[in-house]
């Protein structure tokens, strides 16, 4: 009907490409809001039944550590995120699921929106955005937030927001801050900001985070000795990262067998090798106006020193695939559709049969030291103002079969 429409001059065939997007954008959330609910209730949203149920013990008088959820994973987070979700403990679970999951879908077209802006700038074509959507909720970094009930993709959001400078300066650096105090991985971009000179930023952020956690230790005194104290350092309490599920430099070495004393001198070692590169390679790119990419080479980082990088915490690996790695065309779609094939594709699960399982179980691991370390990424387009005259960039193979639609 679109099609003949089209030809009838009723609406453009850039309309007709749009509705289709956003009906692939609409089946793929579906599809995945369905695969978590229709699931057991004991396995439905597990990690949000964390979060809910530890708070409720709290406020009841219990220990917020010592809560067990329905596959048996404890509270794990800085006392600050205990405080946030007093919000939700007040609230019966299913109330809470339907709403957890409806703000995660409407956070994912947000960052689909910010990632358009910074892939085709604010004058490009509308298409770009249901086609970043869609790679969106496809990605099994999203499919796992939505499936456990996970906070990790609003901390990528609100750390992607001041990477990208969508708020003003004096601004930037407080969704960060804030992110760490909730969860402690995003604090690497506070680092990065201090190597690259960015002290404004670095020095915002370090406050939120201060001034969140001192919050916490003055209504949950208890909660935060604790916490800081001796859970940081129980890694053990997280679940067992020996599984692919965790693709961080300490679960590859883990499941190479690698001694433990070993294995602590190479994560020391690499880990800050790779830190070290990848600061100064974002550092490169930022002082060329190329924010997306500098923040995926950081975000990429850590992903590889973190002690854990499930699944959900892997979204910069999606990211990447926004980025442009050439001047030529089909060098950025061959690096597009492979990153998005990775990211997508159940490949540390079922590639073992093809590959091997020491590959296949850490094909996502490679991926994020080639980006911290090696792959030459860049924006697809250049923010205006820079300064700077270069030619412009091709977009992304994940934006360009719509693109070409606009008039």
């Amino acid at each position: 009907m679109l099609s003949q429409l089209a030809r009838q001059g009723t609406i453009s065939r850039r309309d007709v490409a749009v509705i289709a997007a956003w009906a692939f954008v609409i089946a793929a959330a579906a599809g995945q809001v369905a695969g978590a609910f229709l699931r057991p209730p004991g396995e439905r949203l597990t990690d949000l039944n964390v979060y809910w149920g530890a708070v409720r013990l709290m406020l009841r008088g219990g220990d917020l550590y010592g809560f067990s959820g329905h596959d048996g994973a404890p509270f794990t987070y800085p006392p600050f995120a205990g405080l946030l979700f007093v919000s939700i403990a007040v609230f019966p679970e299913v109330i809470i699921q339907v709403l957890w999951t409806a703000v995660t879908l409407i956070a994912v077209v947000f960052a689909g929106c910010l990632l358009r802006d910074a892939v085709v700038g604010r004058t490009g074509t509308l298409p770009a955005l249901p086609v970043v959507c869609l790679l969106l909720f496809l990605s099994a970094p999203v499919s796992s937030n939505i499936r456990f009930g996970q906070i990790s993709f609003f901390l990528g959001v609100l750390v992607l927001i001041d990477c990208l400078d969508t708020v003003p300066a004096r601004y930037r650096g407080v969704a960060t801050g804030v992110a760490t105090a909730i969860k402690l991985t995003p604090a690497i971009f506070i680092a990065y900001w201090c190597v690259s000179g960015q002290w404004r930023k670095a020095i915002t952020a370090s406050a939120a985070f201060l001034a969140s956690t001192a919050l916490a230790w003055l209504i949950l005194p208890a909660e935060s000795i604790r916490f800081w104290f001796t859970e940081i350092w129980s890694v053990d309490r997280i679940g067992n990262i020996v599984t692919t599920g965790n693709q961080s430099l300490n679960a590859v070495l883990l499941r190479f067998d690698v001694a433990d004393d070993a294995r602590t001198l190479a994560v020391g070692g690499l880990g800050l090798l790779v830190v070290g590169i990848a600061f100064y390679r974002a550092v490169r790119a930022s002082r060329r106006g190329w924010n997306l990419a500098a923040a995926v080479i950081v975000g990429a980082a850590g992903l590889v020193v973190s002690p854990v990088s499930w699944t959900h915490h892997q979204i910069w690996l999606v990211f990447a695939a926004l980025c442009v790695v050439s001047a030529h065309r089909r060098y950025n779609i061959a690096w597009s559709v492979s990153v998005a094939f990775l990211m997508i594709a159940p490949v540390t699960s079922v590639g073992g049969d093809l590959l091997g399982d020491a590959v296949a179980g850490n094909l996502r691991f490679g991926l994020a030291v080639a980006v911290a370390c090696f792959v030459p990424l860049q924006d697809a387009r250049r923010p205006t103002g820079t300064g700077e005259r270069t030619a412009p960039r091709q977009p992304g193979a994940v934006t360009a079969a719509l693109d070409r639609t606009a008039p």
